[in-house]
């Protein structure tokens, strides 16, 4: 009896770089990829007609004949979620990484390429691309992986993973975008993790600290420096010594301190409020938004010099409707820590599952586990339908409608909108759903009044 080895992975090319496309050829050829080639947008949209689902990495020039490669991403992509897809191109060209980076790439190797990395990541998706074959037909629905602080089966989760691997080691500055709810925070947390930091993780909310108080926050103050000053107070910026600092809500962050901390960035020194001499920063920077980037540039809320400077790796959160895979699997997980927290035994019922399963969570991860929490004190055994929020069951079949190619913002206010709702109309408690301050909720919903 003869038996059917299985299909290898497919590694696109999409150059028409001799050089480059020779290069990648090996590179794949050695990792047991097979190759395909195309030298166009044209030819690369027909091959990918047939050849989306086998694709496990695409590798895309930005300089093609007949355009710019980041026309294959976004709205009119063919590349499925599930593959990693690197830009190329000759200089440096922040604008248009980052741009492909929000959209579906998940890096930018600028030429001669750096054979080695990609070697390594090569072997990592190859070996992943193994291990899914494998486990094909196995119901994962309630066993779910754990990558540091982040839990997630799901082809985009997995992608976030292998990129997180890369990066946590390096230096470099990195900006993590994302709906509210998303796990941003515990990206952060994950990347300070397995940098091998032993330093402290600290997290500063630029959102929920008022104006006048950030840079005292972020940078520390001297005794007598202001009206209340008693005793000199450490920033963040201390705190994190030897560690990791995350900024979060980075476009709530008031523009001239923008202006303070990307001088930091670039010098690796700072002051505090009222200070004389200087202090050398001793931390890996990290950020989040739950704003698109170049709309907050756009309306003056983020710099673009001080986005280009903390955005060297821009992570995307993917929201839990593009998540499906992961749902159940989260649900059981967060039901579980409760039995084993309060010594029971509880259970979701199937007709449980299924609503959860079916109800889109605007309010993403945060949502889920409160929904989860919620139920289990309720029910006395079995978790049922009725135990979830009512504007969960009753939304379980009218999904939140997000386009694709829609921008983070159209979809954030889609979010907190149906959130707020959700909530009957307490703004407080959708807030803390949400994972935002209440001082965010209301300034982005006086920026919808104003756009209405």
């Amino acid at each position: 009896m003869v038996t059917q080895s299985a299909p290898a992975p497919l590694g696109l090319i999409i150059d028409p770089d001799g050089e480059t496309v020779q290069s990648l050829s090996t590179l794949l050829t050695d990792k047991g990829f097979e190759v395909l080639h195309c030298s166009s947008i044209a030819e690369s949209r027909a091959a990918l007609k047939d050849k989306a689902s086998a694709t496990a990495v695409a590798f895309v020039a930005l300089d093609l004949p007949d355009g710019d490669g980041l026309e294959l991403l976004g709205e009119e992509s063919l590349l499925q979620d599930h593959t990693d897809v690197a830009l190329m191109h000759h200089d440096d060209d922040p604008a248009r990484a980052q741009r492909g980076i929000r959209e579906q790439a998940s890096y930018f190797f600028r030429k001669p390429l750096d054979t080695e990395f990609i070697s390594e990541l090569l072997e990592d998706i190859s070996q992943e691309y193994e291990q899914q074959r494998t486990q094909a037909g196995v119901d994962d629905s309630v066993a779910i992986d754990q990558f540091g602080m982040m839990r997630g089966n799901s082809p985009a989760m997995r992608k976030l993973y292998r990129v997180v691997r890369k990066v946590a080691p390096t230096n470099a500055t990195v900006l993590v975008v994302g709906e509210s709810g998303t796990g941003k925070e515990l990206a952060a947390q994950t990347l300070h993790q397995m940098s091998g930091s032993s330093g402290p993780f600290v997290a500063m909310n630029c959102g929920a600290i008022a104006s006048e108080l950030a840079e005292s926050e972020l940078f520390g103050h001297e005794k007598g420096s202001f009206s209340g000053a008693e005793r000199r107070h450490a920033g963040y910026f201390e705190r994190a010594e030897g560690g990791t600092l995350l900024l979060d809500e980075v476009g709530e962050m008031p523009l001239d301190l923008q202006v303070k901390l990307l001088r930091v960035l670039e010098t690796g020194k700072f002051r505090r409020v009222g200070g004389t001499q200087d202090l050398t920063m001793n931390v890996r920077f990290l950020a989040a938004t739950n704003r698109d980037p170049e709309t907050a540039i756009r309306d003056g809320l983020l710099r673009e010099d001080l986005y280009f400077r903390i955005a060297q790796f821009c992570l995307r959160m993917p929201p839990l409707r593009e998540r499906e895979r992961d749902i159940a699997g989260l649900a059981h997980v967060f039901l579980h820590e409760l039995n084993a927290e309060h010594d029971s035994a509880k259970r979701f019922s199937q007709d449980a599952i299924e609503a959860i399963v079916a109800y889109p969570w605007p309010g993403n991860v945060r949502e889920l586990k409160s929904a989860v929490e919620r139920a289990y004190i309720l029910a006395e055994q079995t978790l049922e339908p009725e135990h979830l929020p009512e504007g969960q069951i009753e939304q379980a079949g009218e999904y939140l409608r997000i386009s694709v190619g829609e921008s983070l913002q159209q979809t954030e206010k889609q979010q907190i909108l149906a959130t707020i709702e959700a909530c009957d109309g307490n703004k407080k408690e959708a807030a803390k759903a949400l994972g935002i301050a209440l001082k965010t909720l209301y300034n982005k919903l006086k920026e919808y009044e104003e756009e209405d």
